[in-house]
C-alpha cells in the first residue's frame, strides 16, 4: 500500500513538473515575442496586425489632451511658454489644434464624445472664460432665442444689467434685445464683468448649443479653459487622429551622435520632405523591411536612416513665425511630430517623443512644444513610420550643438521668424553650395524669406504687372518670385510638355493654379534656375566697380548688388531708393535686407568634414542587453534539460532537446546578426 502511494505521488508530481515546463515554455514564447514590441510610458497602447508582426500603436480612444504625459523641460518664445511638468490642455490653444476642427464643437457635442456624462447645470460659468469675454450684443447674435428673454429671466445677464443705471430699473419690463437696442453701454458690456462663479452655464438658456468658433476669441482659448473638451478622446474629435498610411518597419540598428553623412533618412519636415540628409552629430536609428532579415536580403527600404531630433534641426513653421524644429515624422497627421530622441547603442534602445506648434494669426510655429515622452523601442522592434513618400530632398538638417546623451532643451529650438537675424543665431547650418565666397543656397534661402514666406512658397503667385512700357507683362512665380516674361524663366518653363502654353496663359493674365504651377514650374525647377541666375550675376558683378567704395563689388556688397539685381533687373541702379509696385522695400533696403539674411544663414557655417563616418558598429556589436537576454535564454535551456531528463523517455527528450536547439539559434541570429 505504501508503495503504491509513493507510485501515485510520484506521477503526480511528474505530472505537475510536465504541466510546469509547458507554461515555462509558453511564457517564454510570449516573451520572445513581445520584448522586441514598443514599451509605452504612460501611453495607452493597442496591438496592431501588420503581417508579419505585431506592431505597438498609441490607443487614440484612451487618450485625450488631459492624459498626455506631462512636459519634461520648460520653454519660451516671444508668443508662447511652458513650464516643465505642464500638461498639454494648459499650454495648446483651440486654434493650435485647427487640424482637428476642436471649433465646430459646442458644449452639447462634447457631452455625446465623452463618457462623463456632465451636466452644465453644474458647471459654473468662470470655467468657461470665453463666455465671459464677450460683449452682450454678441451673445445675442450667437446664442439661438436669446434676445427674445426677458432681462431677469436670465440670472447672470440680470446681474450685469443691475449695475448700468439705464436699465437697472426696468429689468422686468425689458427683453435683452431690446436693452441692447438702446443702451449702447449694456450692449459693449462683458459678461465678465460680473462674479461668474455664482452662476452656472446652463442659466443661460442655449448658450450649450453654440459652436466654439462662434465666440470672439475663440482661437486663442486654451483647451483646459472649455469645460471637458480636454477629456475628449483624440480619436472622436471631428477629425479624428489615426495612423496615416501603413508604413511599418523594423529598427535594424541604433546609433549615436558620433555618426556623420547620412543621406538615406525618412526624416525632416513638412516645410523640407521627409528625406532631409544630414552631415553631422547624426544619432539615428536605421531601419528595415519587416520581411527581409538582417543584411542578406536587400529590400528597397533597407538602410532607411530615422535621424534623432535631439541633435539635429530642420525648418519649419510658415509665415512670420518660420523657424527650426526637430527633424522628425508625422506618421498621426500634423498635429504634432513624432521625434527621435536618444538612441542608446549600449542596451539598443531608443525613445521617442511628440512635439507640438501654436498658431497665430500671421502663421504656425515650428513643432517645438514639447518634448512628450512616447514609445521606447529596441532593436528588432516593428515602429510605425506613416506613409513613406519615397521623396528625396536636397536640404540638409543642422546641428542642435546638444551636448551626446543630454535632455533636450526646447528653448534651443527657434520659432523666431527667419527674416530676423538677431535672435537665435545659428550654431551650424548645412553644408554650403559655394561660388567663390558666396553660398548660393543661403542666398536663395535669404531670397525666399523676403519673397514667399506666409505666401505660397513654392507655390506663391504675384499679381499681374507690366513693365518696360507695358512691352513685358507677367506674374511673380513660386518661391523666389521670378517673373513670368524673364528670358531664363521662359526657356525653363518651355522645356516642359505645355509650359510654353502655360506661360502665354499666364502673360496674359490668368492666375496659374497650384497644381499648374507645381507641374509647370516645379520647387526643383525653380531652386535650380534661380541658383543657376544667382551665380551669374555674381560672376558679372564681381567685375563691377561699386559706386560708393570706388573698389570692385566683394563681400557684403556683392551680396546686395546680386540682390538687387534679382529685385530690379540687370540694370538697375545702384543703391536705387524707389522700390517695386508694392511701395516696400527700395532696391537698397531689399538689397541690405538679403544681405542681413544671408550672413544670419551662413554665420558659424561648418564645413564637412572629408571623413566619412561609417564606422558606427562592425554588425556585431554585443551590448549588455543582449548578453542578459542570452544569459536567461541559456538558464532556462538548462532547467528544460534537466527536467526533461527526470520527466520524459528517450524520445520526448530529444523531442525537447530540438525544441531547446532551436529556441538558441532563433536567439543567437537575433542576437548576433545585426
Amino acid at each position: 500500500m505504501n508503495r503504491s502511494n509513493s507510485f501515485i505521488d510520484s506521477m503526480e508530481i511528474k505530472i505537475a513538473l510536465r504541466q510546469l515546463s509547458l507554461v515555462l515554455l509558453v511564457a517564454v514564447f510570449l516573451w520572445l515575442r513581445f520584448t522586441l514590441m514598443a514599451n509605452a510610458s504612460s501611453i495607452p497602447t493597442r496591438i496592431w496586425e501588420s503581417q508579419p508582426a505585431q506592431v505597438l500603436l498609441p490607443d487614440w480612444s484612451q487618450i485625450s489632451f488631459s492624459t498626455f504625459p506631462p512636459m519634461t523641460t520648460s520653454g519660451n518664445t516671444d508668443r508662447r511658454s511652458w513650464q516643465s511638468g505642464s500638461t498639454l490642455d494648459r499650454v495648446l490653444q483651440l486654434g493650435d489644434i485647427s487640424e482637428l476642427k476642436p471649433e465646430i464643437l459646442a458644449l452639447e457635442g462634447i457631452k455625446q464624445l465623452i463618457s462623463n456624462n456632465f451636466d452644465p447645470a453644474n458647471i459654473a460659468l468662470e470655467a468657461f472664460p470665453l463666455v465671459g469675454q464677450q460683449t452682450i450684443s454678441h451673445l445675442v447674435e450667437i446664442i439661438p432665442n436669446l434676445s427674445q428673454f426677458q432681462l431677469d429671466e436670465v440670472l447672470p445677464i440680470a446681474a450685469l444689467a443691475a449695475q448700468i443705471p439705464e436699465i437697472a430699473s426696468n429689468l422686468n419690463n425689458l427683453s435683452i434685445g431690446q436693452a441692447v437696442d438702446r443702451v449702447p453701454q449694456f450692449a459693449q458690456a462683458q459678461l465678465n464683468q460680473i462674479d461668474l462663479s455664482q452662476f452656472s452655464i446652463a442659466q443661460i438658456p442655449n448658450l450649450a448649443s453654440v459652436n466654439l468658433e462662434q465666440f470672439s476669441g475663440w482661437e486663442t482659448a486654451r483647451l483646459a479653459d472649455v469645460p471637458y473638451l480636454n477629456q475628449v478622446p483624440l480619436s472622436r474629435f471631428p477629425v479624428l487622429i489615426a495612423e496615416v498610411g501603413g508604413g511599418v518597419m523594423r529598427i535594424d540598428m541604433i546609433y549615436g551622435a558620433s555618426e556623420s553623412k547620412r543621406q538615406n533618412t525618412i526624416s525632416g519636415s513638412d516645410v523640407e520632405g521627409f528625406a532631409v540628409a544630414c552631415t553631422q552629430d547624426c544619432a539615428y536609428i536605421e531601419l528595415d523591411d519587416l520581411e527581409n532579415s538582417g543584411r542578406r536580403l536587400t529590400g528597397s527600404l533597407e538602410g532607411k536612416q530615422w535621424i534623432s531630433g535631439q541633435y539635429q534641426e530642420v525648418r519649419g513653421g510658415s509665415g512670420c513665425l518660420a523657424g527650426w524644429e526637430p527633424t522628425g515624422r508625422h506618421p498621426f497627421g500634423k498635429a504634432f511630430k513624432v521625434v527621435v530622441m536618444e538612441p542608446d547603442e549600449t542596451t539598443d534602445t531608443v525613445d521617442t517623443a511628440l512635439f507640438f506648434r501654436f498658431s497665430t494669426p500671421c502663421g504656425k510655429s515650428p513643432y517645438i512644444i514639447g518634448p512628450i515622452p512616447f514609445l521606447s523601442y529596441s532593436v528588432n522592434s516593428p515602429i510605425f513610420v506613416g506613409l513613406l513618400e519615397g521623396s528625396s530632398s536636397r536640404s540638409e538638417s543642422r546641428s542642435t550643438g546638444a551636448a551626446k546623451s543630454s535632455k533636450p532643451n526646447p528653448t534651443e529650438h527657434s520659432d523666431t521668424n527667419s527674416t530676423n537675424p538677431a535672435e537665435n543665431q545659428p550654431r551650424c547650418v548645412r553644408p554650403s553650395t559655394y561660388i567663390g565666397d558666396v553660398d548660393m543656397a543661403s542666398l536663395a534661402e535669404a531670397i525666399a524669406n523676403l519673397e514667399s514666406a506666409g505666401s505660397g512658397d513654392y507655390q506663391a503667385v504675384g499679381a499681374y504687372v507690366c513693365a518696360d512700357g507695358g512691352s513685358n507683362c507677367g506674374m511673380a512665380l513660386g518661391r523666389y518670385q521670378l517673373m513670368s516674361y524673364r528670358e531664363d524663366v521662359q526657356q525653363a518653363v518651355s522645356s516642359v510638355t505645355g509650359g510654353a502654353e502655360f506661360l502665354q496663359r499666364v502673360n496674359s493674365g490668368k492666375k496659374p493654379t497650384s497644381e499648374e504651377l507645381f507641374r509647370y514650374f516645379p520647387p526643383t525647377l525653380q531652386d535650380r534656375l534661380l541658383q543657376n541666375t544667382l551665380a551669374e550675376s555674381s560672376d558679372r558683378t564681381r567685375s563691377q566697380v561699386d559706386p560708393t567704395t570706388g573698389q570692385l563689388f566683394e563681400g557684403e556688397r556683392l551680396i546686395e548688388r546680386v540682390a538687387q539685381k534679382h529685385f530690379g533687373g540687370e540694370g538697375s541702379k545702384v543703391d536705387a531708393n524707389y522700390s517695386d509696385i508694392y511701395g516696400g522695400y527700395s532696391l537698397k533696403t531689399y538689397g541690405e535686407k538679403v544681405r542681413q539674411l544671408y550672413n544670419y544663414n551662413t554665420q558659424g557655417d561648418c564645413s564637412p568634414s572629408s571623413s566619412n563616418s561609417n564606422s558606427g558598429g562592425s554588425g556585431i556589436a554585443l551590448s549588455a542587453n543582449r548578453f542578459t537576454r542570452a544569459l536567461l535564454i541559456s538558464l532556462f535551456l538548462g532547467f528544460m534539460g534537466y527536467f526533461s531528463k527526470m520527466l520524459y523517455p528517450c524520445k520526448l527528450q530529444s523531442f525537447w532537446m530540438l525544441m531547446g536547439l532551436g529556441i538558441a539559434v532563433a536567439v543567437s541570429a537575433s542576437t548576433f546578426a545585426h
